[in-house]
């Protein structure tokens, strides 16, 4: 197949290369980056005080361990560590941590862990980027947790001539996209211009949960793939089907 990779680097590079090896012909084209965020120097003094983590995703991970390395602070091992998918849990894995991670990779599902049931009164810092859902850190301060939110990250989102990209990926006969987030399918529709629809339609779309499904398919598309997972594994596995 002839993927087209949207994630950002050095993740889409990543993932190419796994694919190749398989003899799939990816095309990569990150459609965002990622900078460090500007709340990183608060995390810290937060995890002196903390119970419970939790991470929304892998960069936020990738982000707030690269700093405390910086800061030479490990992660405290008496948290309790929680993550949103097993790519989030594995950055925290490879550093000897115990992680919890639902197989339900989102929000809800974190929610739905009884490490977060009975948290009044408990200290939660939540690693994220900018933006993104608010369900996590309303859920909880409705159960009466004192949550603070930590922004590890900021997204830099790809500014092109959208049309010129059209070309190019259609020259390059992609037949099918990878997505890891809605953000990634939202900005793709973003970036192209209104004659992509039927392009669009004829793709097969390979994505890395339920819920992304769900906004794929509100927006008319129908040939929709749910991986087990975002990690270059579980993308190459659904890709062989």
């Amino acid at each position: 197949m002839t993927p087209l990779i949207l994630r950002p680097q050095p993740a889409a590079g990543e993932l190419a290369a796994y694919l190749r090896r398989d003899g799939h012909t990816p095309v990569v084209c990150p459609l965002l980056t990622y900078q460090p965020g500007d709340e990183l120097a608060l995390l810290p003094a937060l995890l002196k005080q903390a119970e419970i983590t939790l991470a929304v995703s892998a960069a936020a991970v990738q982000f707030a361990s690269r700093h405390l390395q910086q800061q030479k602070i490990l992660w405290p091992p008496a948290l309790t560590y929680l993550a949103v998918g097993p790519a989030t849990a594995a950055e925290w894995q490879q550093q000897g941590l115990r992680v919890i991670s639902p197989a339900d990779a989102r929000s809800e599902g974190l929610l739905a862990q009884p490490a977060l049931q009975s948290v009044n009164g408990k200290k939660i810092v939540i690693l994220r980027g900018n933006g993104g859902r608010e369900l996590l850190t309303e859920t909880l301060r409705h159960r009466g947790a004192q949550v603070s939110c930590v922004e590890c990250y900021r997204r830099h989102y790809l500014q092109t001539d959208g049309a010129r990209l059209l070309q190019e990926w259609q020259a390059a006969a992609v037949d099918s996209v990878i997505i890891t987030s809605s953000e990634l399918f939202r900005q793709l529709l973003i970036l192209l211009p209104d004659t992509a629809g039927n392009w669009l339609s004829a793709l097969r779309w390979f994505v890395a949960s339920e819920r992304i499904a769900e906004e794929i398919r509100h927006s008319g598309f129908k040939q929709i793939t749910i991986m087990s997972g975002a990690q270059h594994q579980a993308v190459a596995a659904a890709l062989s089907e």
